[in-house]
């Protein structure tokens, strides 16, 4: 039996699903165009008793996921809201607000097959009517988690393109691969995020 599909995409995921940084994920929340979500056990929202998933603003988790520099490790989040149609609303128990972490801020499955239909991105995305993507870039980033998770980063971003051209060189079917720069620019988001300093 097939395990479920996936229900909730941390922003890092996000990022590079669409070849961007976790500030350009996080920015469309600001702009509210993407809903992220987190959970919580028990909190009050305003005189409401709320427990699940509740939305959070992006604004409010922007210094989790700073362009520049080190981001904070935690913020306290004081508004939320039960949906993306509802009103923020003020956390009044616990009376600092909720703490989070980057790991706790999500996306779930469902706002990312909403995004991806109204821009025209994602893992659907064709070139044509019926025409496939040339280059497996699903596989790609999958193969790029693993060997980072594996391996760990090698020591010049070079070299992980150069590995990454030659993965899609023995996986394709005619031994294609896209150019260095093309797979640089994908690569330079990961790169950025999730190497250690």
């Amino acid at each position: 039996m097939a395990f479920p599909a996936q229900v909730f995409y941390s922003i890092h995921e996000v990022s590079v699903r669409w070849g961007c940084s976790v500030t350009q994920v996080v920015n469309n929340a600001i702009a509210d165009e993407i809903d992220l979500v987190t959970g919580v056990s028990q909190i009050m929202l305003g005189e409401e008793c709320v427990a699940g998933l509740i939305s959070v603003p992006g604004c409010a988790v922007r210094p989790l996921f700073r362009p520049f520099g080190k981001g904070a490790k935690k913020i306290y989040l004081t508004q939320a809201r039960l949906s993306p149609n509802d009103p923020w609303r003020t956390i009044t128990n616990p009376a600092r607000g909720v703490r989070l972490t980057a790991a706790d801020i999500m996306i779930t499955a469902k706002e990312i097959d909403r995004f991806e239909e109204d821009h025209g991105i994602g893992r659907t995305r064709s070139v044509g009517p019926g025409a496939p993507l040339k280059y497996d870039w699903d596989g790609f980033y999958i193969a790029v988690l693993k060997r980072i998770y594996a391996n760990g980063f090698p020591a010049r971003q070079r070299d992980l393109v150069v590995e990454m051209q030659e993965w899609f060189i023995a996986n394709s079917a005619e031994g294609d691969a896209p150019d260095e720069s093309t797979i640089r620019r994908r690569i330079q988001a990961v790169w950025k995020e999730l190497k250690p300093a």
